[in-house]
């Protein structure tokens, strides 16, 4: 029987109120189109991947997330057991939780404000980790393969909340061929907690298994925007360097504004009195 290796945390001070501006020259987010983005859009998008190992892909994921306008980069199977190879330029790591194994890592711009809120205890099993970014929690989250949710794995966090991550795990509702005690945890934790899955079937699968050449769909994410909201978008983009893992692009929906119209007097033609308007018609008409 094997052993659950140790894993380590490293974590993030909560910020709030503060925004990092330094930007070096040259780099793919220091146009001022980026930064009119983050300022219009106060639900930035969010890029996910399992990246099996982040060392030689961390320029790669930079040049993902700035194609796809990404602020807020959600990654696992980062391999790195010492916080200071988690570093892309440009954002600020929110918070990790470092394993050789199974580790999460997520990042945010430094354009952006956000406060680590809480992640899974020592030796948990399942991991999780939850940052805040513009009032919208994102949590983080690794499912080992043959581990089980049950309805207080993780945490539920008011909405709107973001459930992201590498689940693990196999179900006909996100196009496998069968339905494994695993997922069926998974599908009645989404269930009992309200939580929207985010799949499209037409969509990519997101791995490509080199080994069986097969596509299945690991990576998942359920969502709580609140009853009167419409779920995020979510979209499989192509294939990532040294990764069997295909990135996920996740557009959370947009805030509801009210449209201001001009203050005049409109009426309701369906509440009209007719037959005293006709009255009235014929009696001026007779004088």
């Amino acid at each position: 029987m094997s052993t659950k290796p140790v894993t380590t945390r490293a974590t993030t001070a909560t910020r709030t109120g503060c925004i990092r501006r330094g930007m070096g020259h040259n780099t793919p987010f220091s146009g001022h189109g980026s930064r009119n983005a983050v300022e219009d859009d106060p639900r930035p998008n969010i890029l996910q991947l399992t990246t099996e190992g982040l060392t030689e892909n961390k320029i790669s994921v930079e040049q993902l997330a700035y194609k796809n306008k990404a602020f807020i980069i959600v990654l696992q199977e980062t391999h790195c057991t010492t916080a200071d190879k988690l570093v892309i330029p440009n954002f600020s790591l929110a918070g990790s939780i470092l394993s050789r194994n199974h580790d999460l890592a997520m990042f945010v711009h430094e354009w952006l404000e956000w406060s680590l809120v809480d992640q899974s205890p020592e030796q948990s099993e399942t991991e999780w980790l939850c940052v805040d970014v513009a009032g919208c929690k994102i949590i983080n989250v690794y499912k080992p393969p043959r581990s089980r949710l049950t309805p207080t794995t993780i945490p539920m966090f008011p909405h709107s909340s973001l459930y992201v991550g590498d689940f693990n795990c196999q179900h006909v509702n996100w196009d496998y061929n069968k339905i494994s005690p695993e997922s069926e945890s998974v599908d009645s934790w989404a269930t009992s907690n309200n939580l929207g899955l985010l799949y499209n079937p037409k969509e990519t699968a997101n791995f490509f298994s080199h080994r069986w050449k097969v596509c299945t769909n690991p990576d998942l994410a359920f969502a709580n925007f609140g009853q009167d909201s419409r779920l995020p978008d979510r979209r499989v983009l192509g294939n990532f360097p040294r990764s069997q893992h295909r990135p996920s692009h996740i557009a959370p929906p947009k805030l509801n504004v009210p449209a201001h119209s001009d203050p005049v007097k409109r009426w309701n033609s369906c509440k009209a009195n007719w037959k005293r308007f006709c009255l009235l018609t014929d009696e001026s008409v007779e004088r």
